[in-house]
């Protein structure tokens, strides 16, 4: 058995060119995580918001982040009001707060994958820093608290898939694949699910509408966030894989398309 449910938790608004999803009013991100439940046990992908981020953002400078991407969460939209099990397991695709911050609303003991490369960046970040890298320091400190694991660590598996062609075995069994989407923040990591036939895209794109399109955001947002050529590089490779396996559903964590319904 395999079931995935997708949640929003919380979102924010940003001018819409900056994802090169639109022109230049604001427009609305839901923050998306993914529970995938097989049998006898649960990963949940990500964590959205939480009442944490407000409490990491309530001084300066990391106010500043959240005036620029002011973020929306009704009590309805928690991540502990929406889940019906406790993962036993949560992956994080990257360490931005958008990402992170509903980990806050967890037990302390859920154990939690993150990318080797992207703890290790965000261990060595002093509080500026890390606020301008999307992970102001109450959540910084909060991730490297939790008893973590390295995705790195798992045993490498072929995936199949054009472009992306091994990622690293969460269970053992082949079923869940973390592979490296690189280009937005530090070690960045998908997930793809082939009995699903479905790729866990993270922030690759920001929504199915950019990649169809071919519209990436502008460099000086992606060097802010990350490495612009490396970003472009996944993209296209994203956009390559959509054109030669239409049947793969691609999920970015913040498309409007792949929100639950309301």
């Amino acid at each position: 058995m395999l079931c995935l449910t997708t949640h929003q938790v919380g979102s924010c608004r940003a001018i819409g060119w900056a994802a090169g999803t639109g022109g230049p009013l604001p427009v609305s991100f839901p923050a998306l995580v993914t529970l995938i439940r097989l049998e006898g046990f649960s990963l949940l992908v990500d964590c959205g918001y939480g009442p944490a981020f407000f409490e990491a953002t309530a001084g300066f400078p990391a106010r500043i982040y959240r005036w620029l991407t002011p973020v929306r969460l009704p009590d309805s939209q928690r991540l502990n009001r929406q889940l019906p099990c406790q993962p036993d397991l949560v992956m994080l695709t990257h360490l931005h707060a958008d990402h992170v911050a509903g980990l806050c609303d967890l037990p302390a003991h859920v154990p939690v994958a993150a990318s080797a490369t992207a703890v290790a960046h965000l261990r060595g970040l002093s509080d500026l820093a890390a606020t301008r890298a999307a992970c102001p320091p109450r959540l910084r400190d909060m991730i490297l608290s939790r008893p973590l694991s390295m995705i790195e660590n798992q045993p490498l598996r072929d995936t199949g898939l054009p472009c992306f062609p091994s990622g690293h075995d969460l269970l053992g069994d082949g079923r869940l694949l973390a592979v490296p989407l690189p280009g937005h923040g530090v070690g960045q990591m998908g997930l793809w699910i082939p009995e699903a036939a479905r790729l866990l895209i993270a922030d690759a794109a920001y929504s199915r509408r950019a990649l169809r399109l071919n519209r990436m955001p502008p460099r000086v947002v992606l060097s802010g966030l990350g490495d612009a050529t490396a970003y472009a590089q996944t993209f296209t490779a994203l956009r390559r894989l959509m054109l030669l396996r239409p049947e793969i559903r691609l999920d970015p964590s913040h498309c409007p398309e792949v929100a639950p319904c309301s």
